[in-house]
């Protein structure tokens, strides 16, 4: 029971981090980035071949995934929406550009799966139960970013600025908000969310370039079961979608894992499409 509480929480860990990333961009554009999954990926590959197990490594992969998600931006989503294109097409857009990156990952490193050193190595015992002692560093690094990330956008005046763009953009530059600043800030930090992402999905179990759509399905299903638009929600439906996903693998088979999840998104969709920890009301009023 610990070890399946153990690995719920690290993989929600994971989960929950792109759900943050792909609710930072939602927020901000209405856009779905269907490539989170290859850049998360992509890090985790770059991190565990060049610079795994230290601190510095993480930091590095998280600004070079930042800088990978702003490019993103600039190259498939600004000159679409300054043309009036739709948020399903920039959303598809998006997955062209992992799709980019997949290639270009495959080009520069084995096509294999890669396992990172663990920033914390040993093992802790609890009643009885041994598991790796980074399947809690995992979680705790996971949370802070987080936090981090909420208390930025809710204290912080460019966190203002966002919540003013994602409910207006034209309304917030007419008040002087710098929104073209502001979507810069918006990727970046959605970059940053997937680059932890692939570090901790690296040093948890192996990472390869067929590890993304899986990590952006996870994603995906954490956001919308939680609900888009808030972070905190999208952490409860990470931890959700990893708890089933784990009891199965437990207690059933690791083969219809992930089929499992879309049954969940499928349920969540037809009964609550608002997520299943949004307010009703207020997703009416919306």
């Amino acid at each position: 029971m610990i070890q399946l509480l153990v690995t719920t929480l690290s993989n929600a860990a994971v989960y929950a981090l792109i759900a943050v990333s792909l609710n930072v961009v939602h927020r901000s554009s209405g856009v779905l980035n269907f490539g989170a999954g290859h850049l998360a990926a992509v890090a985790g590959i770059f991190y565990a071949n060049e610079i795994s197990g230290s601190a510095l490594g993480v930091v590095v992969t998280m600004v070079l995934a930042a800088v990978v998600s702003l490019v993103a931006y600039v190259v498939s989503v600004r000159g679409g929406e300054r043309l009036g294109v739709g948020a399903v097409p920039l959303s598809l857009s998006l997955l062209g550009v992992g799709l980019v990156l997949q290639f270009v990952a495959g080009e520069l490193w084995p096509k294999q799966a890669f396992t990172a050193k663990p920033l914390v190595g040993g093992t802790l015992d609890i009643a009885g139960t041994t598991f790796a002692t980074q399947r809690l560093v995992a979680v705790g690094v996971a949370a802070v970013f987080i936090l981090a990330v909420v208390l930025f956008v809710e204290r912080t005046m460019v966190g203002h600025a966002m919540e003013a763009t994602a409910a207006d953009v034209e309304l917030a530059g007419l008040y002087g908000v710098r929104t073209g600043s502001v979507a810069a800030a918006t990727w970046l930090i959605a970059g940053a969310a997937l680059g932890l992402a692939g570090v901790l999905q690296s040093s948890l179990a192996a990472v390869s370039t067929s590890s993304a759509i899986p990590l952006v399905i996870l994603g995906i299903v954490a956001a919308v079961v939680g609900g888009l638009g808030s972070f905190s929600k999208a952490a409860a439906g990470a931890l959700l979608a990893s708890l089933l996903q784990a009891a199965f693998v437990e207690y059933v088979s690791p083969r219809y894992s992930i089929s499992l999840v879309f049954v969940l998104l499928f349920a969540v969709l037809v009964l609550r499409p608002a997520g299943l920890f949004a307010n009703a009301r207020k997703a009416e009023r919306v």
